[in-house]
């Protein structure tokens, strides 16, 4: 009896393995077979290149024209996203008059790595990049290298044609706001009180008196106190991305300039996710008149590499070190596999990249699951849910094939 019991219960399970396997294989068979159509249409809107070369850009040049902010989100912790956003961000000052460059950092972060553009001093960006909100950046040799490269790109131009960062982040380094308004001070008036919100938000008020006749510092010192009150209230991060982009956006009169932004991936998706809007969202339903002016650029990666903290993971995917080299790829069913992720390998050669214009008027992909439906055997991550279907999210998509880490600092 025992017997048949361990024989019936053994022929279960490999009967469930193999309609697992049959349901798998059919899965990716009925992809492939049904995606002739996308292929056509991303072979016909792309601009595909070995990951070495640079793109020319010429498949974006009328959209960009028509664009008053150009926003691109990525996936942290890989290589080629890095080097995107130097050749990117120089081509739109180039060839676009693009000045202004929108990040993920908080207002003094930004001023900080304005005064590194200026004098090299490589101390400064240290200083900026090691409390920075994207945690794979910090001590990240491909993130600084970024930003070392822009600088040497600036030092090229002439004093009229260069460009600055502006940081809508919610505070992310206190020591560094707190640095910031003691060089505001007078001498005689600055104290070693521990740095908090409230030390702070005091010499803030302080130096409003210092400064009542300079209606520019008046400004930043509104802004930085506004933020450190929302910083103690916690504040929803969205939400302060949003009043600070609104804030000096409007503040900088920037309304007829044309505008880039380099954000996480979510943060520049134009409508609603997981029943949130995200920041390129709220501009677009804002009152800054950018509704029809927004271009968002997403990238999706395969076959690479992600740098992350070892100790954020579970024991059993580090590597050995502070940090892993974690594989990534948007075809993986285990962690996240995204339904259409077929379409893009078969016309984007290994160790290639794909500029694609996701927005044209025989766009296939429109109301259909396919590029929005994600699957995910193991739960290990959360997923995006789009919750506007039919909605352009992004006009352009950056697909890469073996990208590698940014490369950490051990």
């Amino acid at each position: 009896m025992i017997k048949r019991i361990f024989k019936w219960i053994f022929a279960s399970i490999a009967g469930l393995i193999v309609l697992a396997f049959i349901a798998y294989g059919g899965f990716h068979l009925w992809e492939y077979a049904t995606g002739g159509k996308y292929v056509k249409f991303l072979k016909a809107n792309a601009e595909t290149v070995p990951l070495e070369e640079h793109f020319t850009y010429a498949n974006m040049a009328d959209d960009i024209a028509r664009s008053k902010l150009i926003l691109v989100g990525e996936i942290h912790g890989f290589k080629e996203p890095c080097r995107f956003d130097v050749d990117f961000f120089k081509h739109l000052h180039e060839h676009h008059d693009v000045n202004h460059y929108f990040a993920e950092l908080d207002f003094v972060q930004a001023q900080y790595l304005n005064r590194y553009l200026r004098t090299g001093d490589e101390e400064l960006l240290k200083d900026v990049l090691r409390n920075w909100a994207v945690v794979q950046g910090r001590n990240n040799q491909s993130y600084f290298d970024k930003y070392v490269r822009l600088q040497e790109y600036y030092q090229q131009l002439s004093e009229d044609d260069r460009f600055e960062f502006i940081g809508i982040d919610q505070i992310q380094d206190l020591g560094l706001t707190m640095r910031y308004l003691h060089a505001l001070m007078p001498e005689q008036e600055r104290d070693t009180e521990a740095v908090s919100i409230d030390s702070m938000l005091n010499a803030a008020e302080a130096l409003r008196t210092v400064y009542a006749d300079s209606s520019d510092i008046l400004l930043t010192l509104n802004h930085i106190s506004k933020n450190l009150a929302s910083l103690k209230t916690k504040e929803y991060r969205e939400n302060v991305l949003f009043n600070n982009f609104h804030g000096l956006y409007t503040r900088y009169a920037l309304e007829d300039s044309r505008c880039y932004g380099f954000f996480g991936l979510y943060h520049v998706f134009q409508y609603r996710v997981s029943g949130e809007d995200p920041l390129a969202s709220k501009i677009r339903q804002s009152d800054l008149g950018l509704e029809n002016g927004i271009l968002s650029m997403n990238f999706m990666l395969n076959d690479s590499y992600m740098v992350m903290p070892s100790a954020q993971l579970p024991e059993f995917m580090r590597n050995e070190g502070k940090y892993t080299r974690m594989p990534i790829s948007a075809d993986n069913m285990l962690f996240m596999y995204i339904f259409g992720i077929k379409d893009f390998k078969r016309m984007t050669p290994e160790h290639h990249k794909s500029l694609i214009r996701m927005v044209a008027d025989d766009n296939p992909y429109v109301n259909t699951g396919r590029l929005n439906t994600t699957i995910q055997l193991l739960p290990v991550t959360e997923l995006f849910e789009m919750n506007d279907k039919g909605k352009p999210y992004v006009q352009y998509t950056v697909f890469v094939r073996n990208s590698d880490w940014a490369e950490p600092i051990e």
